[in-house]
């Protein structure tokens, strides 16, 4: 079975541009992201879909530097770069993952694909406060380290059957609206993860702040261990409570 990990990738954010080629302790953030990534052991590939925009040349020259698969397609509808990609990557499974959030560990990819394969699922994710039509009460993990397993014709489905300029934006909304369609899984912060069980939180990287956030993590945390944990992060938030301040968009 080939599962790829597909990262949504574009430099044309106005919010923070080219956050994805930022440097994190001397490399691009989208590189400190796949080495993270590339250390679960249900991936077989990790793919990049960017845009077709000249801007996006520079994901695609580190894309195939780092030896990673590239797709470019359309800047704003993301179901149909992201169907495409899937289309072309000729795989079993998909592993989506965001590619302003470097945070994502290996083992919460593995553990979110168990839970996918254990209840026979057509999408699973990590349930966060993007989820609204999770069920009411459960336990939800930061926004940024969100893992998404869909099998490949269920993304392809999305891509033939909605228009809605919404869908079209964010890939996999169509999915949590229909749960008639699609047998749903929710992966819950419980048990060795409930520490991660702070839905509040953010590890996104929209603005300059968030990245500031993020740049101080990895400096703290990687000479200790370069595949340094989830669980190690809260533990840093907990110990260096100023950091929270650099959560979240700025204030005004």
């Amino acid at each position: 079975m080939k599962t790829i990990a597909l990262l949504a990738v574009r430099t044309g954010s106005s919010r923070l541009p080219a956050k994805a080629l930022l440097p994190i302790l001397g490399k691009p953030m989208l590189e400190r992201m796949i080495e993270r990534v590339q250390r679960a052991t249900a991936i077989d590939e990790v793919v990049i879909a960017t845009t077709e925009r000249p801007e996006d040349d520079r994901i695609e020259a580190l894309a195939t530097r780092l030896g990673a698969g590239c797709f470019r397609g359309s800047e704003n509808d993301v179901l149909g770069r992201m169907a495409g990609a899937v289309e072309a990557a000729h795989c079993d499974r998909v592993i989506e993952l965001l590619g302003d959030n470097p945070l994502v560990h290996a083992d919460i990819i593995d553990e979110v694909a168990a839970f996918f394969e254990s209840g026979a699922y057509d999408y699973a994710v990590n349930v966060t406060y993007e989820q609204p039509n999770a069920p009411a009460g459960a336990a939800r993990f930061p926004i940024g380290v969100r893992v998404e397993i869909y099998k490949p014709d269920v993304i392809l489905q999305c891509a033939a059957e909605t228009d809605d300029p919404r869908n079209r934006e964010h890939s996999t909304s169509y999915i949590g609206e229909h749960p008639e369609k699609f047998k749903l899984g929710y992966f819950e912060a419980t048990n060795r993860w409930a520490s991660l069980n702070e839905p509040k939180m953010t590890f996104a990287v929209n603005y300059q702040q968030n990245f500031d956030l993020i740049q101080a993590i990895f400096e703290a945390c990687y000479p200790q261990d370069e595949n340094f944990s989830l669980q190690s992060v809260m533990a840093l938030l907990e110990a260096k409570p100023e950091l929270l301040g650099l959560m979240g968009a700025p204030r005004s």
